[in-house]
């Protein structure tokens, strides 16, 4: 792998160099889905690595090799490279704004767009009317951007292999939850639950706009990794009952931003008072 790097690096040295001063680089703000600077695209590709016709591979800057030399086996490689990424650049939605991921708001608009969209399909998959969903703030690793929305930025938001699932859980089980959330630092995401928390202490909790009933059994979804311990939640311990999926969460996201781009519907988060936190 190293020595497979080395080669690389050097033979996009030798590409910059038949092409100077043709290829450039710039720094662009580091938001998930791009590099350090500006990469290589389809739609560029001509323009920065040049082409091929007949037999022949011709630089942007003019300059001819054939199709042997060693300058147009590196392009070729890395033109290659481009048609293999190009499913990652393709926009399957749109945002109205950037959406940060600031793990310390109980009340964070990505936070409850996302947890939104995983109880709507937790109710698809697993055939029943969910009550509440939870995911960690911890899982969403990095903003969603403002305007066109790419596979690879989902990826780069939800890069770890957790699993949805769906836990029952009675009443008292889910008020034990609530208490232990409230003693965290931001609750972590939620939906289908009003809650208010002062000093890190469960004051009041609503489920679908009602107090919780002790007995009845409620249907949430959730992920894998907060079944056993993953960010100090055993969820796990507390139900009645865990089906686990085959799904991954950023499944979950795709299938809530391709809904809404094929409606033709802008994504827009925010904040609700859902989760209230006061020292």
């Amino acid at each position: 792998m190293v020595k497979n790097e080395i080669v690389l690096i050097a033979a996009v040295a030798v590409i910059a160099t038949a092409c100077a001063p043709k290829v450039e680089y710039r720094l662009v703000p580091m938001d998930g889905h791009r590099a350090a600077a500006q990469p290589v695209t389809l739609e560029n590709q001509s323009t920065a690595l040049g082409s091929f016709e007949d037999d022949i591979y011709l630089t942007p800057s003019g300059v001819r090799y054939d199709e042997d030399s060693p300058v147009a086996e590196v392009a070729e490689v890395l033109m290659e490279a481009q048609r293999r990424l190009a499913p990652l650049k393709t926009v399957i939605g749109h945002s109205a704004g950037e959406y940060q991921n600031l793990r310390t708001d109980p009340d964070l608009p990505l936070g409850n767009l996302f947890a939104d969209a995983l109880r709507a399909y937790g109710t698809e998959l697993f055939k029943v009317p969910m009550d509440f969903a939870v995911t960690n703030f911890g899982g969403i690793r990095v903003p969603m951007p403002k305007g066109a929305i790419t596979m690879e930025d989902i990826s780069s938001m939800f890069p770890f292999k957790n699993y949805v699932c769906y836990v029952k859980m009675k009443g008292s089980a889910l008020t034990e939850l609530f208490e232990q959330l409230s003693a965290t630092k931001a609750f972590q995401a939620t939906s289908g639950a009003t809650i208010r928390v002062k000093d890190h202490k469960l004051v009041s909790a609503l489920v679908g706009g009602d107090p919780i009933d002790p007995e009845r059994i409620y249907n949430v979804t959730t992920i894998d990794f907060l079944l056993d311990g993953g960010d100090k939640l055993n969820i796990g311990a507390l139900a009645e009952d865990v089906t686990l999926s085959t799904v991954l969460l950023k499944e979950v996201m795709l299938w809530y931003v391709k809904g809404m781009e094929a409606r033709g519907e802008v994504i827009e988060a925010k904040a609700d008072g859902r989760v209230i936190m006061e020292d």
